[in-house]
């Protein structure tokens, strides 16, 4: 006899398992956190929303001496990207390169120099070096004044009662109050007038050389308002990024600094590219009826000259940007900025202009034979 139930006693019976079918979990994407215009740039890493993590506790038991346990909060803070501080672009730079350059702004000395010599000496050198052309330019006019006719007996007897009167507590001129501060801007020149004597040598060095040279047709009243709109462009504009490529002139503050100061910045930008000598070519010299090329040294004024011409000539070929009176002012403080960060074709053309002279400075004193023709 089978025992049929016993048999089945040793069977397992399982049901059909059939595959879980994956859910579809929605895309969310992670929402960073809302920055504000007066945050940092770098802020402090938020904590996490879904709270702490389960392998740290929320609350750790300060030791007996008040301190941290160890292993707490080291490893996230040293690794996290957040606290690490933004280098600047400088940093990028070569070190060789980043030397010409101060993080400081220029002293009111170094200015001096720099608008009057086309060089950024040392602060300690500057104000040596200020000192002794204000004792030149001091002694210059006292020789002007010496050259002057001396005055008569008669009028130094006048000046000496006039004095005398104006000393006098019960006078009429001592009682009408003179204004110590009239109220000019650049202040009037003494009189008498020396001779060789200029009014407008107030004016700025580099300003009045350039604003003379975008002259046109003898406005220079549109000169200066073109001028004018040009500083007003450099100001407004953001910091310049320096090109390792082109340095700029040693001792050129940092870039935040020439936008607050635009007369500094088109300073800068023409010393900078201003070439330092120019090729004579002398017709036939060369022999064969060839010239003779031969470099020369320029001086400060003309080689402010040669650098703005260029600028100019750039800004003359480039395509006009709509309309209107601040056209030409937009197109050239956009050359002075690519100059400054390195993006103009006149570092090219400074760079082959002292190739050339290079190349030639070995005809420097050939002693040239002129044939003269004979006069009958």
């Amino acid at each position: 006899m089978l025992r049929i139930w016993h048999a089945g006693r040793t069977i397992a019976l399982r049901s059909s398992s059939k595959p879980a079918a994956s859910r579809l979990q929605a895309f969310r994407q992670a929402r960073g956190p809302l920055r504000l215009y007066a945050d940092d740039s770098n802020p402090r890493p938020s904590k996490p929303a879904h709270g702490p993590d389960p392998g740290t506790t929320s609350d750790p038991s300060p030791t007996g001496d008040g301190a941290k346990p160890d292993g707490t909060d080291q490893g996230s803070h040293e690794n996290s990207p957040a606290d690490k501080s933004q280098d600047s672009f400088l940093d990028a730079i070569d070190d060789s390169i980043s030397a010409l350059y101060g993080k400081k702004p220029l002293t009111q000395a170094q200015e001096h120099v720099l608008y009057r010599r086309g060089r950024i000496p040392s602060p300690k050198e500057a104000e040596i070096e200020a000192q002794a052309m204000d004792a030149d330019e001091d002694a210059t006019e006292q020789d002007e004044e010496g050259s002057e006719m001396p005055h008569t007996s008669s009028e130094a007897s006048d000046d000496i009662y006039v004095d005398v009167v104006d000393q006098l507590p019960d006078s009429p001129r001592s009682a009408e109050a003179q204004p110590e501060d009239p109220g000019h801007k650049f202040g009037l020149p003494e009189k008498p007038y020396p001779p060789n004597f200029h009014l407008k040598k107030r004016y700025h060095p580099v300003l009045n050389q350039l604003t003379k040279l975008i002259m046109r047709d003898g406005k220079l009243s549109l000169a200066q308002k073109n001028m004018g709109m040009v500083l007003f462009f450099l100001r407004t504009s953001p910091a310049p990024i320096y090109s390792p490529k082109f340095p700029l002139l040693p001792g050129t503050p940092g870039p935040w600094h020439l936008s607050l100061d635009p007369i500094l910045y088109l300073t800068i930008a023409v010393d900078s590219v201003a070439p330092l000598l120019s090729i004579k070519r002398m017709t036939g010299a060369a022999g064969g009826g060839r010239a003779l090329e031969i470099p020369t040294p320029l001086g400060l004024r003309r080689r402010r000259h040669m650098a703005f011409q260029w600028i100019l000539d750039v800004v003359k070929k480039k395509p006009s940007r709509g309309s209107g009176p601040k056209q030409f002012p937009s197109r050239l403080a956009n050359e002075i900025i690519a100059v400054v960060e390195g993006r103009s074709s006149i570092w090219e053309r400074r760079r082959a202009l002292h190739k050339l002279g290079t190349s030639t400075r070995s005809n420097i004193g050939v002693k040239i034979w002129i044939k003269r023709k004979m006069k009958k």
